[in-house]
């Protein structure tokens, strides 16, 4: 039986990045109470993850780039001390800590089958050199090099609405991390386009779904069908690691999709049925703290397999209403309707494209 742990300390969220930033790492605490709420977390190790070792932030990222972030002064060459990447009290061992999270589950999907969840993670839009897109620390490209270079085939999944920029460029060229971002065209970083399919050894192990605005659950439901789930399946895949970005959902302030919690069931549900015994699940954007614990607690309970009821918990309806949602369910209203009558021609042009270039 798999192993199912969950990285988690108050590192993760007793921190803020100021008054008027958009991310508020309070929704990682709000995520893992509402899990343990639903009884989501019985049975399940939770542990504290450590602060990445820094030998192994440098097989990313430069030596000036970390001693700039650790001195934790602005430096504007470096995208430190600009508006999206303040550096505030605290900002490397938080970015740190996270690394650490999720160069953790990379090892212990290396040692045995085990599906694991590190909520602080997920910041793929760090380089190698800046930081960029509230991301200091790549802990994603850190660990899938890990991973491919202990000979494990990686396929990296990333449902964030923003497009997973610097992975893309780490995995380029290479065939062993096969790369599949949905994500909102037209938005930052304004990478992730159709035609950018990878490059010499990675010709065609890297896929791009750039969404139109307003795109909905059966739309996504349609790519998943036709084009994820096919790509997974053929390229058999060792390891899954899926960046949960929640910042699709149709009220996140800093987005324009229009998915509802039902898209991410299907998603829980569509790979779980893949029967992978090594799974990574990462957090990333997600903007609205109550809509991001929502979305992260089905995708959890989906993909362990696990029963949850329909009704919030009072504590965290309590939260929700001061946060302008007033329940009383973890679904949307309206919720799935399974629809696919109105999927977007523009969508159909760009899956029967991917299919045609990468062979499906």
């Amino acid at each position: 039986m798999a192993e199912e742990i969950v990285f988690y300390c108050k590192d993760y969220w007793d921190f803020s990045f100021g008054r008027f930033h958009p991310m508020r790492p309070l929704r990682v605490k709000l995520a893992i109470e509402l899990m343990r709420d639903m009884g989501l977390l019985e049975g399940v190790e939770v542990k504290e993850p450590n602060e990445a070792p820094h030998q192994e932030l440098l097989t990313y990222h430069s030596a000036d780039y970390l001693d700039a972030l650790e001195k934790e002064e602005e430096a504007p060459q470096y995208g430190l001390g600009v508006e999206d990447n303040p550096v505030v009290p605290g900002i490397f061992r938080f970015a740190s800590i996270g690394t650490g999270g999720t160069i953790a589950a990379a090892k212990a999907v290396m040692k045995s089958d085990a599906i694991i969840f590190n909520p602080g993670g997920g910041m793929h839009h760090a380089k190698p050199n800046r930081a960029s897109g509230f991301c200091y620390l790549n802990d994603v490209v850190i660990a899938l090099k890990m991973l491919a270079d202990a000979g494990l085939k990686v396929f990296y999944l990333d449902i964030d609405a923003h497009h997973c920029d610097a992975v893309q460029e780490a995995f380029y060229e290479d065939s062993r991390v096969f790369v599949c971002s949905l994500h909102q065209e037209d938005a930052f970083p304004l990478t992730g386009k159709l035609e950018e399919l990878g490059d010499k050894e990675g010709k065609g192990y890297n896929v791009n779904i750039p969404l139109p605005r307003y795109t909905e659950d059966e739309e996504v439901l349609f790519i998943f069908e036709e084009l994820v789930v096919p790509l997974i399946e053929r390229y058999a895949p060792d390891v899954l690691f899926l960046q949960a970005g929640a910042d699709g959902h149709k009220d996140d302030p800093l987005t324009s999709l229009y998915l509802t919690t039902g898209i991410y069931d299907r998603i829980g549900r569509i790979l779980r049925d893949l029967n992978l015994k090594r799974i990574i699940i990462t957090g990333g954007g997600g903007y609205d703290m109550v809509n991001v614990a929502r979305i992260w607690t089905i995708l959890w309970g989906r993909l362990t397999r696990r029963d949850f009821p329909d009704r919030l918990p009072e504590r965290f309806l309590r939260i929700s209403i001061m946060e302008g949602y007033d329940g009383p369910d973890i679904w949307d209203t309206p919720g799935w309707s399974g629809d696919k009558a109105h999927i977007k021609p523009v969508l159909r042009e760009r899956v029967n494209f991917l299919k045609r270039e990468v062979g499906l």
